[in-house]
C-alpha cells in the first residue's frame, strides 16, 4: 500500500490524466503525455491503449473509435482492480 504521500499523488496524476483525456481527443498527443509522466505502455494498437505507471500503481485503458477519438477511457489504481466486486470510475463515450 502506498504511504499518505504517494496516494495524495496517485490521485493527483489520476485527476491530470482525465482532465488530458477529457480535453485532447488526439491520440498521439495522449501518448506523449503518458511518456512524460512515466507511464509505459504495455498495449497499444488501433482498438485498445493500455498505459501503466509502475510506481504509482496506475492504469489507464483507453478504447478507441474506428473513426478516430475515444469510445471510452478507464484510470485506476492497481488495488481498484484488485478488489472483488468494486467498480471503478471510467468515461464510457455515447
Amino acid at each position: 500500500m502506498l504511504g499518505d504521500i504517494e496516494a495524495v499523488q496517485q490521485r493527483a496524476v489520476m485527476v491530470e490524466i482525465e482532465e488530458m483525456i477529457q480535453s485532447t481527443p488526439d491520440h498521439a498527443d495522449i501518448r506523449k503525455a503518458l511518456t512524460a509522466l512515466d507511464f509505459v505502455p504495455k498495449q497499444d494498437d488501433a482498438e485498445v491503449a493500455i498505459w501503466v505507471h509502475p510506481v504509482l500503481r496506475i492504469f489507464v485503458l483507453l478504447q478507441m473509435n474506428v473513426g478516430g477519438g475515444y469510445a471510452g477511457y478507464k484510470v485506476a489504481t492497481y488495488e481498484d482492480l484488485e478488489r472483488p466486486g468494486r467498480e471503478f470510475v471510467g468515461y464510457n463515450a455515447r
